[in-house]
C-alpha cells in the first residue's frame, strides 16, 4: 500500500474512511442528491457507502477519504482515490464529491491542489479524473484547474489529466 503525505489543506483535513465511518460517508453521499439524480437517475442507495468502502478494501492502492472541516462539524465530502492507476506513478480520482451545501466555496479546488502537492511529493507524475457526460459542471471544474482531456472510456466517461510538477 502506498503511503501519501498529508492531503490536508488550510480549511480541510483528509481522514481515511473505513467501514466504521460508513454513516459519515453515507451522509456525504446523501448530501449531494443532484449528483446521483444526474448520474444514476435516482437517489443514492441507502447502502452505497458500505458498498463503496467494501469495494475499496479489496484494493490496497485505493483510498477513500473523508474531507472534514478543520473547524469541526460533519464531513464536507469524500475523495475516492486510486493510486498507480492505470499505471505506476499515476493517481486517478474516481470521485470527488462535496455536499451541495458547501459547494461553490473553493473547497474542491483546495482539495485538488493539496492532493496534487502530496502526490508530486510522493513521486507521482500525473493526476487523472473521470467525468461522466451527465456532469458538465464537473468537466468545467477539472478544466478550470488545468486538467486536459486524456481520453474517453465507455458509457460517456471522459478522463482528464494534469501532469504533476516534481
Amino acid at each position: 500500500m502506498t503511503e501519501l503525505p498529508d492531503l490536508s489543506s488550510a480549511r480541510i483535513r483528509a481522514a481515511a474512511a473505513g467501514r466504521e465511518r460508513a454513516p459519515e460517508v453515507q451522509a456525504c453521499l446523501d448530501g449531494a442528491p443532484g449528483y446521483f439524480e444526474r448520474t444514476e437517475g435516482a437517489p443514492v442507495a441507502p447502502d452505497a457507502a458500505l458498498r463503496l468502502l467494501a469495494d475499496a478494501e479489496g484494493d490496497p492502492e485505493r483510498q477513500v477519504l473523508l474531507l472534514e472541516a478543520r473547524t469541526g462539524g460533519p464531513p464536507l465530502g469524500i475523495l475516492d482515490l486510486y493510486l498507480h492507476q492505470p499505471e505506476p506513478g499515476v493517481a486517478h480520482v474516481g470521485l470527488l464529491l462535496l455536499r451541495e451545501a458547501v459547494q461553490g466555496r473553493g473547497l474542491g479546488r483546495e482539495v485538488v491542489e493539496a492532493l496534487a502537492r502530496a502526490l508530486a511529493t510522493a513521486g507521482f507524475t500525473a493526476l487523472r479524473a473521470s467525468v461522466t457526460a451527465e456532469t458538465p459542471a464537473a468537466r468545467e471544474f477539472w478544466e478550470r484547474l488545468g486538467f486536459a482531456e486524456a481520453g474517453r472510456i465507455d458509457r460517456g466517461v471522459t478522463v482528464y489529466e494534469m501532469l504533476l510538477d516534481r
